[in-house]
């Protein structure tokens, strides 16, 4: 019989693993509680991935001895791969307890803890196995792999530069070394690393992931298309990646190939939220109103609270003129989530980390205020501080709403307080000062006040629809000061002065600028001098503007435009201004100026969808790009209306 366990042993060492079984279950036939035959039996089953039979045999060899260290730790091995993580966890601290040294129970036990999220734990014992075998790279890995669970990035780094140092060329190592370098903002460092496991290990779907998504949030949007689509040449059930990919070339401007893989991750995962959402983000993107409703209404049924969701619903019902449910909706704003969800770039454990989510523009800035909310109700005296939120054209389109609280509150004999920014408050302030509205600016001390409300909520505190915008024009003006400061300074009536903007602050996924070289049909009409209106210009632009063969009928205002009340005074004198979609076209509509927009192929929600005027500004034409991308169309139609007018 031990002749029969001894040539099943030599078998098993040897790989012949069908030699192995049949002599240990002919030394189990004939002793059937022959420990040793019993656990390797065990173990030679727990290897063709027979776990539950293997529990069961490593299990008889720990009742018949039970403070056998080795038998614990490969009982614990056999529960592990069956999913049973606490019964593993249990089995190897048992062996631990009858061999605290041992340091393969110590890694097996961390592997354990790291499984259910146990990571302080787990870092505790695979610290222990580094004490108790420094020259193991996979401890040092997988020490790594918990300190970085725990937000302990640059330890976590160390950890894994030791693994490289102990086993250079290890793959894992470098693909979570990469991981955490992005999570401490070397990206640069982390692509680096991706790509030296790459280069050891070409097949490796989480390092071609990782990179893919590293060089998407970089702005290396192609580069990652490629590399989304490597990973998923390897995996193509992917769906992580395939939202990944999604995202990449949604940022490229290329929606319409982005829905296929969006797409293609739901049909894999149906409660991928996420998805969902930027699928109708895409739809939105072109023109597809009904589909992006579809798509934010899917994603909200598998996950209610996803404000992101909410808010670009609300920004859909919006563009269709819907203010019943798309204002309420819209107050989603101002929930922080609605800001993370949309850019979320977190890292989530060693395998992958998730690409950030494209979303609608979300306000940069939201009102902080610990006052109760104002939602319309009669204001008996109190005091209402009314906050400017976002940019500066959502405030100068908004505060047309301020006299109607005003006149609200004078009936309650309350008053009004309007906070604004610093650069808006020289233009403002004769207006507030009509409407009997004490006026300050952000960052200075406040008055005292009762209830607040955000500048961008008073159409739904004032139940406000599409019918019933204050549209009259101008609700803004000039002061005195400011046009005198102005006369005079753009020379004669000979010729028409238009003002002239092309680009705002740039934003991540921006599609509100023009390529100054797009601009040459207005550029070539005759009898026109071109007021350059945006205060701020590249050195590109400015030496194409200098080099430009009308240069003489360009003219820069620069460092001359302080703030806004200079630009309005400049306006006042102009003819009319042609605008991108910036805070400019928001002033010149404001002050009752004629004006061209010209507006992307997916506008923001407040130029509405099929139309060319606005309910917001009487003299405003709106241009808009009849496909994604296609300025040169925009333009050439404002070139053929200014040359006809």
């Amino acid at each position: 019989m031990e002749q029969l366990f001894v040539r099943a042993y030599a078998a098993h060492r040897d790989g012949r693993l069908e030699d192995a079984e049949r002599d240990y279950r002919a030394t189990l036939a004939a002793d059937p509680v022959h420990v040793d035959a019993l656990h390797l039996l065990g173990v030679l089953r727990h290897q063709r991935g027979q776990h539950a039979e293997a529990a069961d045999l490593v299990r008889r060899a720990v009742a018949l001895r039970p403070d056998d260290a080795a038998l614990q730790l490969n009982l614990g091995n056999a529960l592990k791969a069956l999913g049973e993580l606490e019964g593993a966890i249990e089995r190897f601290r048992n062996a631990l307890t009858l061999a605290p040294a041992f340091a393969l129970a110590h890694y097996n036990l961390g592997n354990a803890y790291a499984a259910i999220g146990r990571h302080e734990d787990a870092m505790y014992a695979f610290g222990q196995a580094v004490r108790l075998q420094p020259g193991d790279a996979s401890s040092h890995n997988n020490l790594g792999n918990a300190l970085h669970a725990l937000g302990r990035h640059a330890e976590a780094a160390d950890s894994f530069r030791r693994a490289l140092k102990i086993r250079p060329g290890h793959a894992g190592a470098h693909n979570n070394l990469g991981m955490s370098l992005n999570a401490l903002g070397d990206s640069a460092s982390a692509i680096e690393q991706f790509q030296k496991a790459l280069r050891v290990q070409p097949r490796f779907v989480a390092a071609h992931f990782n990179l893919a998504n590293t060089l998407d949030a970089t702005g290396r949007h192609s580069e990652a298309v490629a590399a989304f689509e490597t990973a998923l040449s390897l995996q193509p059930h992917f769906g992580p990646a395939l939202f990944g990919l999604g995202n990449a070339l949604a940022a490229l401007g290329r929606h319409d190939a982005a829905i296929g893989p969006y797409e293609r991750a739901i049909g894999f995962d149906p409660k991928f939220a996420l998805a969902w959402l930027a699928l109708g983000v895409a739809h939105h993107a072109l023109g597809r109103h009904a589909a992006a409703l579809r798509a934010f209404d899917e994603a909200l049924r598998v996950r209610p609270d996803l404000a992101a969701a909410h808010l670009n619903r609300a920004l859909t019902w919006l563009t269709l003129g819907d203010f019943r449910r798309g204002l309420p909706g819209y107050e989603w704003r101002l929930d922080p989530a609605a800001r993370d969800e949309a850019h979320a770039n977190a890292p989530r454990g060693a395998g992958y980390t998730p690409p950030p989510q494209v979303s609608a523009p979300i306000a940069p800035r939201t009102p902080q205020s610990a006052l109760p909310r104002w939602h319309g109700e009669p204001l008996n005296g109190r005091t209402l501080l009314i906050e400017a939120e976002q940019g500066y054209g959502d405030t100068l389109q908004f505060v047309r709403f301020v006299p109607q609280v005003v006149a609200v509150a004078q009936k309650a004999s309350a008053r009004v307080v309007l906070e604004v920014q610093r650069a808006l408050v020289p233009l403002i302030a004769p207006a507030a000062e009509a409407w009997r509205v004490t006026l300050v600016e952000q960052g200075a001390p406040r008055p005292a006040a009762d209830l607040h409300c955000p500048l961008l909520s008073l159409p739904l505190a004032l139940g406000t629809s599409i019918d019933t915008l204050p549209a009259r024009t101008p609700y803004l003006n000039a002061s005195t000061a400011y046009r005198r400061k102005w006369r005079g300074s753009l020379g004669g009536q000979a010729r028409r002065k238009i003002g002239l903007a092309w680009s705002g602050r740039i934003q991540k996924h921006e599609n509100r600028a023009i390529a100054l070289a797009a601009l040459e049909p207005l550029f070539a009409l005759d009898g026109i001098d071109w007021i350059v209106l945006q205060p701020e210009l590249s050195a590109a632009e400015h030496a194409a503007l200098d080099a430009h063969p009308r240069a003489r009928s360009i003219h820069r205002l620069g460092g001359k435009l302080q703030d806004f009340a200079d630009t309005a005074a400049v306006i006042e004198r102009l003819d009319a201004v042609v605008s991108i979609d910036t805070s400019i076209a928001h002033l010149a509509g404001a002050l009752g100026a004629k004006l061209w927009v010209m507006l992307p192929f997916a506008a923001d929600w407040r130029w509405f969808a099929g139309t060319d005027e606005s309910p917001w500004y009487p003299r405003a034409r709106l241009v808009r790009q009849p496909r994604p991308h296609a300025w040169a169309e925009v333009v050439e139609t404002v070139a053929r209306e200014l040359r006809d007018a």
